[in-house]
């Protein structure tokens, strides 16, 4: 293996360890923390689009402080599954990324199975580890939910890679049809 491909496997697998830190980070917070940063980030999110919107004049009013409360707590829960797919989304892609270049995009669906089965051991220890946490529970819906959003993260990396490989593939081989051509007009 080359010096160079050494050091980005070794990038790649730090920010794999690294985002799966960050992940059982996340999950240490208790259930009233964690949900109150959630609530607060949508409540800060819902004033800044309201201020954005009144300013082009597209709306023209703020709710009232029990509305923006009510709305919150209305959207957490759906967003927060939302968060927990694009978290994963995230890993399989990095996982797969690595996988792909470290085995030279040979053995694809080695580098599938592989993704899958990462996902979901991390998603499962992440479950397992709430139920550690005062006020967490781990749920089996999370882990299928985590995994939904590694197989989103698995589809995007792979339709990335098709593209990429079929259109590299046809564009050389179209080049290569073109340089024919030419030699056998040259040799008429």
């Amino acid at each position: 293996m080359s010096k160079k491909k050494l050091i980005i496997l070794t990038i790649m697998i730090l920010l794999i360890v690294s985002w799966i830190i960050g992940i059982y980070k996340l999950s240490e917070m208790n259930s009233k923390a964690s949900n109150g940063a959630s609530t607060d980030i949508i409540s800060e999110f819902i004033i800044t689009s309201l201020g954005i919107t009144n300013e082009y004049g597209i709306t023209s009013s703020y709710p009232t402080e029990a509305k923006l409360e009510r709305a919150s707590k209305l959207l957490n829960s759906p967003l927060r599954k939302v968060m927990h797919a694009s978290v994963y989304f995230v890993l399989a892609f990095i996982i797969m990324t690595m996988l792909s270049y470290l085995l030279n995009h040979n053995r694809y669906f080695i580098s599938i199975l592989a993704t899958i089965s990462l996902v979901f051991l991390a998603a499962s220890f992440d479950e397992y580890h709430q139920t550690k946490v005062d006020g967490r529970t781990g749920q089996y819906q999370d882990v299928l939910i985590d995994c939904s959003g590694g197989l989103g993260g698995i589809l995007f990396s792979s339709s990335y890679y098709l593209v990429y490989k079929l259109g590299y593939n046809k564009r050389n081989k179209e080049q290569e049809e073109i340089e024919l051509k030419k030699k056998n007009h040259k040799k008429r």
